[in-house]
């Protein structure tokens, strides 16, 4: 993964003579956990990678405002959990999209109530993962959300993201769900698969990585929750995704 290719990277020219050197700004990403350790893991994983950078951290719903005003993040990682009731962080995810327009905001989070899960992805959040993921899936998604793409894991439950709306979205068809969970990125590499391509050569295609094909393969089987790459244009073809 290029630093190019993160979104919230920032170019700033340094001119001396004819020449011009371009030093990138390493995307800074806020964490927001009332865990203690999950916040120590969390600052030392984005602290180990050179393209993204700690932001800070808060450990509530108040200091989170407070720290995102203050820092502007271009990404946050934030739970949904604090305490027993998820209204809270639900109320933080909501006040986070509203006031950082230009932040991304990744979930992560061990909650695994379907309607919490349903009411996050609904607003508008740009990924959506539980604690079980190990940490290069974390740093993988940090950098996907951050190139404006969407990260969601299967989910909570037996039931996907994918499910949840279905079900929640009867009256509008296949079609919301598709806007609302598959990424441009993704409906390219799904139109490709659908004519056969190997990663390799969706990659070529599509200029990007087969490291990061198969990311995107990977998210298209989490979100049309099938087990086999065999099974993804199958599965999309029956939804009227593809």
């Amino acid at each position: 993964m290029t630093l190019e290719a993160v979104r919230g990277a920032t170019d700033v020219q340094v001119r001396g003579g004819d020449s011009a050197e371009v030093i990138r700004r390493a995307a800074r990403v806020l964490v927001i956990d009332s865990e203690p350790i999950v916040r120590h893991g969390l600052r030392a994983l984005l602290t180990a990678e050179p393209d993204l950078a700690p932001a800070g951290e808060a450990s509530s719903p108040r200091d989170a405002l407070m720290a995102a005003e203050r820092s502007r993040p271009d990404a946050i990682i934030v739970d949904i959990e604090f305490g027993r009731d998820e209204r809270p962080g639900l109320d933080l995810v909501r006040a986070l999209l509203e006031r950082c327009r230009g932040a991304k905001i990744l979930v992560l989070t061990g909650c695994r109530d379907r309607d919490a899960m349903m009411r996050t992805v609904r607003l508008g959040v740009h990924g959506y993962l539980r604690k079980g993921a190990d940490t290069a899936e974390i740093v993988r998604s940090v950098r996907a959300v951050l190139r404006g793409e969407g990260v969601f894991d299967p989910g909570t439950g037996s039931a996907g993201p994918l499910q949840v709306l279905r079900e929640n979205t009867q009256d509008t068809g296949p079609d919301l769900c598709r806007t609302s969970l598959l990424t441009d990125r993704e409906n390219q590499v799904l139109r490709l698969l659908a004519v056969g391509m190997s990663n390799r050569e969706i990659g070529a295609r599509l200029r990007i990585s087969e490291a990061t094909v198969k990311f995107h393969v990977r998210n298209l089987r989490d979100k049309l929750e099938v087990r086999r790459r065999t099974e993804i244009v199958y599965t999309a073809a029956r939804q009227g995704i593809v």
